[in-house]
């Protein structure tokens, strides 16, 4: 056999090899990450987000994007431009489709009203819980597996939990009460809220949770007890937190009245010691967001006293 034909024998099999090789490689990309397309040409998942907030931490973690919520709400600057795909409990999905979307992220909150439609298009899911402050970081860690980013992911939650590692001088012993209101209601906060769960990671007794434990009649609704001053009176929280939600100039009148209406409030520990704090809108709410480390360290300033 001569040189030439041997030479060609061997390149033929050093391609087919080289072939299999690189499909191999690809099938195993492909598997990793859970099946979502790539994006040749930029090396990336075409993305879009269905959810403001999330929509932040995407872009504190240089992700791009294909298509993003319709709001009035603030968008990240780089943001504003990309094509919008609908609400984010209720996303076009024809628009979603047409921008080339691969992966849709949204708030775990809305994945009942998402996740049919998703299916049935054909565009896979990824769901961010918003509720707590553990499982927000949990699911942005996930994220970051998920798109490749697990870096960027994991210098955000370091972010995030630094206000934490940071803290002293803070009395475990703290016994503290969250007064949620609205202007219809005012309800007291349990630590699986979303501020409870702040008061939790700092270490803090949640005075919610210490009525439920006492008295197995009171029950938790969406992680939220009916504010009641008897018990109150009882457990004696050492600090007050309050924060309003929907109109939140309504909610803090409703507050307001709330505590002139009753002179039985003055008998409390925290408000004859004058621990008693309303919460910034900005910074506080129902859900997790991007400002989750300002929070901490806004209620660590107020535990230090």
């Amino acid at each position: 056999m001569s040189f030439k034909k041997v030479s060609s024998i061997i390149l033929t099999v050093f391609l087919l090899v080289g072939c299999s090789s690189t499909e191999q490689t690809y099938k195993d990309n492909v598997t990793t990450s859970s099946n979502v397309g790539v994006n040749e040409e930029q090396n990336e998942i075409k993305i879009s987000v269905a959810s403001v907030s999330i929509s932040h931490v995407l872009s504190e973690m240089n992700q791009k994007i294909v298509g993003r919520p319709t709001t009035k709400l603030e968008l990240p600057n780089e943001y504003v431009d990309i094509p919008e795909i609908g609400s984010s409990f209720s996303p076009d999905f024809e628009k979603v489709l047409s921008v080339g979307t691969e992966l849709l992220i949204g708030d775990y909150l809305f994945k009942d009203k998402i996740e049919d439609s998703a299916k049935q298009y054909g565009i896979d899911t990824f769901y961010i819980d918003t509720s707590t402050y553990d499982k927000f970081l949990h699911d942005i860690e996930e994220l970051g597996k998920k798109i490749n980013k697990e870096e960027q992911a994991n210098k955000l939650v370091q972010k995030f939990r630094e206000p934490i590692n940071n803290l002293s001088g803070v009395s475990k012993d703290l016994k503290v009460a969250i007064i949620f209101g609205t202007s219809e209601s005012n309800m007291l906060a349990t630590e699986d809220s979303y501020v409870g769960s702040l008061v939790k990671a700092l270490g803090l007794k949640n005075i919610a949770n210490e009525i439920m434990e006492s008295n197995s009649d009171i029950q938790a609704v969406n992680n939220y007890v009916n504010l009641n001053l008897e018990q109150l009176l009882v457990n004696q929280p050492d600090v007050i937190l309050t924060f309003g939600h929907g109109n939140i100039e309504e909610a803090n009148k409703s507050l307001e009245k709330l505590f002139e209406e009753n002179p039985a409030w003055r008998n409390l520990d925290a408000i004859k010691n004058n621990k008693i704090y309303n919460l910034d809108s900005n910074l506080f709410g129902t859900s997790a967001n991007i400002y989750i480390d300002q929070a901490l360290t806004k209620l660590g300033e107020i535990f230090n006293g």
